[in-house]
């Protein structure tokens, strides 16, 4: 009888406990029952500097003019940022009299007058050996047969548009007609020698050819593309082809941002996946979109970085309790499995209305409720930092996402006052801030606002070729892939371009399978570790001594790994494969490219000479 009563005892007391849990569910305070571990931020390694006298011959880029001839020359800006994130930099001559001409010596022309008065000084520096990079749509006839030109017949009068790659030099980019004028180039009509080799056309006009005079070589950029931010990685490489061998350093790194993500999602259902699968649109997101988006994280060793909102309702009616209460199902499952993940949460705004005013810019499209004043904005973002405080005791917000991507100074001003703990924005690379869009270079602020800015380039889980384009820049500039999508893309019918789930999944894997295949050391990082892995590659110094059989690379707090592009023009050769601290492997579809990513504080590179 005692054990019939002990039993019933027990049975009894696991009811009133399971009635008790369920009752906490439903106010949404299980969750401190089982806390999430504290998230620790890791440090950067470094390679360990390793010193040495440099033996061997220098790379050196030399600018033609000066800082103040040349500082509205938007082409400069874009140089400068290009070489700076590639670990190279260049010094302004104010003429060639006194260069040695080098094969490692590469003089940048990029002012039209400058390089006239340097008529003989050019043809005599190209003739011994040098390099010359001309970055303008420069005419000068007597200058012709130096540039590989036959004839000139003038200006175009109308911007040519979209790019036609004739030689593969660079990886991933796709060729573009470009009906919406997004690729300009002004450039001249003209016909060329037989012995110039055209590497970019635009509507069969040849863009960006190379020519050998003498024992020299000329690359000649005919047209405007370099006075565009979105033409960094071309300028790079098209410089390096210049030169027998070239070296430069990479970020090597991978931020994938998935913005409105924990959100509310709506508990309906949709044409676009209830008649495919059966589910209403919460549930498709919770047993198929997120499982299928984990499957892509495993197979590319990403690391999600996702931007969350409080609610999708355009007022400020909703506190911090009914934020809790009509997230905390979401949140909590969502959440607590991306951070398992080793994912990073930021914060994309109380609602999806960007911080701006009536007296700042927004696009009209976006049909968004300007905020009254830098109070109002501050009262919501702390109602929505609570409630993430609520759910994850344990964790810091330090990222923030503006919406649309669009935030300006009183948007910024609120963001420190009520989340001080956010100490990164990131929005768009690319664009115009016109409409409101807020423009970034990776890096801190320039207008000392405090914050460190990681721009994301392109976008979707299929980008169109501008987005190809954009991200294949990036990437050949410094090894930066920042990509971010919605899981409401599948929803848009603007944005899903046509498909459905599971083929905008099909087609996310396929960019990103071209992208890792082509550049095998991509490191999947937090936007947070993102910004640590910059700023420690912004303090390194990369050294590389040019010897006649091997490459030296070397230099001071590079950071472990650290990642290097090599380009061999002279039918050399790099073998590829796993060595003792360093690997290299070879850049798919390009002749003569190579990545190498090394532990080691000196990487000596063995030169092997190609058939003939």
């Amino acid at each position: 009888m005692k054990d019939v009563n002990k039993v019933v005892w027990t049975l009894m007391l696991i009811t009133v406990l399971c009635i008790i849990i369920v009752q906490i569910s439903r106010i949404g305070e299980v969750h401190w029952l089982f806390p999430q571990q504290e998230v620790r931020d890791k440090e950067q390694a470094l390679i360990p500097t390793v010193s040495g006298a440099v033996k061997g011959d220098q790379l050196e880029i030399l600018v033609l003019g000066n800082k103040e001839s040349l500082k509205d020359n938007p082409s400069i800006l874009h140089l400068n940022k290009s070489l700076e994130l590639a670990k190279l930099s260049f010094a302004y001559i104010d003429s060639l009299d006194r260069v040695p001409a080098s094969p490692l010596t590469i003089v940048v022309v990029l002012d039209e007058k400058k390089a006239i008065a340097e008529e003989d000084n050019i043809r005599n520096f190209v003739n011994e050996g040098g390099r010359l990079f001309v970055g303008l749509r420069f005419f000068h006839p007597n200058l012709n047969d130096v540039m590989g030109i036959e004839q000139v017949e003038g200006f175009n009068p109308n911007n040519l548009t979209g790019v036609t790659f004739k030689k593969p030099f660079v990886p991933i980019y796709p060729d573009i007609e470009d009906s919406h004028g997004k690729i300009p180039n002004n450039s001249l009509e003209l016909t060329l020698q037989d012995d110039s080799e055209v590497y970019l056309e635009s509507q069969e006009t040849p863009i960006l050819w190379y020519h050998s005079y003498g024992k020299g070589k000329v690359a000649f950029w005919n047209g405007t593309m370099l006075q565009g931010k979105g033409a960094r990685g071309l300028l790079l490489q098209s410089l390096s082809l210049l030169p027998p061998r070239f070296v430069s350093s990479r970020l090597e790194m991978s931020v994938f941002f998935i913005d409105d993500f924990p959100a509310p999602f709506p508990d309906g259902n949709h044409e676009n996946i209830t008649p495919t699968f059966d589910k209403s649109v919460s549930s498709f997101y919770k047993n198929i979109w997120w499982p299928d988006m984990k499957e892509l994280q495993d197979k590319y060793s990403l690391k999600y970085t996702h931007a969350f909102i409080g609610t999708y309702r355009a007022d400020q009616k909703m506190k911090t309790e009914h934020l809790i209460e009509q997230n905390q199902s979401k949140f909590l499952f969502f959440g607590r499995d991306a951070l398992r993940n080793g994912d990073e949460l930021s914060l994309h705004g109380y609602n999806h209305q960007s911080l701006v005013t009536k007296n700042e810019p927004i696009d009209d499209e976006f049909e968004y409720i300007p905020w009254n004043s830098q109070e109002q904005m501050e009262e919501v973002i702390s109602r929505v930092m609570k409630m993430n405080e609520h759910f994850f005791p344990n964790y810091t917000i330090k990222t923030y996402v503006p919406p649309s991507n669009v935030i300006n100074k009183t948007g910024i001003k609120a963001l420190s006052q009520a989340a001080p703990s956010i100490d990164t924005i990131s929005s768009l690379y690319l664009g115009d801030n016109k409409q409101g869009s807020f423009i970034q270079e990776f890096g801190y602020d320039e207008n000392n606002s405090g914050y460190f800015h990681l721009p994301r380039v392109s976008s979707g889980y299929a980008p169109d070729l501008y987005e190809q384009f954009s991200y294949a820049d990036a990437l050949a500039n410094a090894g930066i892939l920042s990509h971010f999508i919605h899981p409401d893309d599948l929803l848009d019918p603007y944005r899903n371009k046509g498909f459905k789930w599971p083929d905008l999944n099909v087609e996310l894997d396929r960019h990103l399978k071209n992208i890792y295949e082509t550049y095998p050391f991509l490191k999947g990082v937090t936007a947070q570790e993102a910004k640590k892995l910059y700023l420690s590659y912004s303090e390194s110094e990369m050294r590389v001594d040019y010897q006649e059989n091997q490459l030296i690379i070397y230099g001071k707090n590079l950071v472990s790994p650290s990642v290097f592009l090599i380009r061999l023009n002279d039918n050399e050769k790099l073998e590829t494969g796993a060595f003792d601290g360093y690997i290299v492997a070879k850049v798919k579809g390009v002749e003569g490219l190579y990545t190498v990513q090394t532990t080691m504080g000196k990487t000596v590179v063995p030169i092997k000479r190609g058939e003939a």
